[in-house]
């Protein structure tokens, strides 16, 4: 069996499962949050409640690995011919990625305690530096699915309160860079060449977290060879990571 029928066959499996888990972790779900909401009325036990809130809260995770392994198997199973490309202007589509991937990590934020003048310190802030009508050539769908892992992982990998993610565009006339800076953890040297690898995690005893499934950058690297362009990373352990994308201008 060559190396293209693995592939097929492993996206084959990588979908049955998928879809096979999406019905009962919707039903789970439901009626999870459906309980929940009943929760004033109902007076539930304190650990009731906190394990009625835990199970939603895992279920949602779930839910996210499913459907982040379907967009995972449909990008690695597309192909560069017939792929549809069109015109897109970065700037509102970094900001709709930017506002998505903020609300993720509100989601599935612990509460923070108040400080003594009443404040809570804590935010997440996108700084984005690009020309308004800057546009590249690309599959719409991908392209906003690379950004949104590029911003995601910007903010997962951030453990401080106050959390600063700088979007940097330019045109270099024979192509078009995306960068993301994040003020986190940084990487190892010896994890940077090994972060594009399907399935690949960072240690969570040197990032200080946290969960995830090793995907999204394997999916941002195949989605920039698909369109002929680049991904290239500069990190500083302690300081933060910059993450640089470019497409060709076509």
């Amino acid at each position: 069996m060559n190396e293209e029928e693995n592939v097929s066959i492993n996206a084959r499996a990588l979908t049955l499962i998928s879809h096979k888990l999406k019905t009962p972790l919707s039903i789970i779900n439901g009626y999870s949050e459906a309980i929940l909401s009943q929760a004033g009325k109902e007076k539930f036990s304190p650990f009731t409640s906190k394990a009625l809130e835990e199970i939603n809260k895992q279920g949602g995770k779930m839910s996210q690995l499913v459907d982040k392994l379907l967009a995972f198997n449909k990008v690695i199973t597309a192909q560069h011919e017939g792929m549809e490309k069109q015109s897109v202007l970065l700037k509102p589509l970094i900001k709709e990625c930017a506002a998505k991937a903020i609300t993720l990590e509100e989601e599935l934020a612990l509460p923070v305690s108040p400080q003594e003048d009443g404040s809570v310190k804590r935010g997440t802030f996108v700084e984005i530096d690009c020309p308004e009508r800057l546009s590249v050539t690309a599959n719409e769908e991908m392209l906003r699915l690379c950004v949104q892992e590029l911003l995601a992982n910007a903010i997962k990998f951030n453990n401080k309160m106050e959390k600063i993610i700088k979007v940097q565009c330019a045109n270099h006339g024979d192509s078009i860079s995306l960068s993301v800076r994040d003020y986190g953890a940084g990487i190892r040297p010896q994890d940077v060449n090994r972060i594009f690898e399907p399935f690949y995690q960072v240690d969570d005893f040197f990032t200080g977290q946290i969960s995830g499934w090793g995907l999204g950058l394997a999916m941002v690297k195949r989605i920039l060879d698909l369109h002929n362009g680049s991904i290239s990373v500069v990190s500083d352990r302690g300081l933060g990571s910059i993450f640089t994308i470019n497409f060709p201008v076509l």
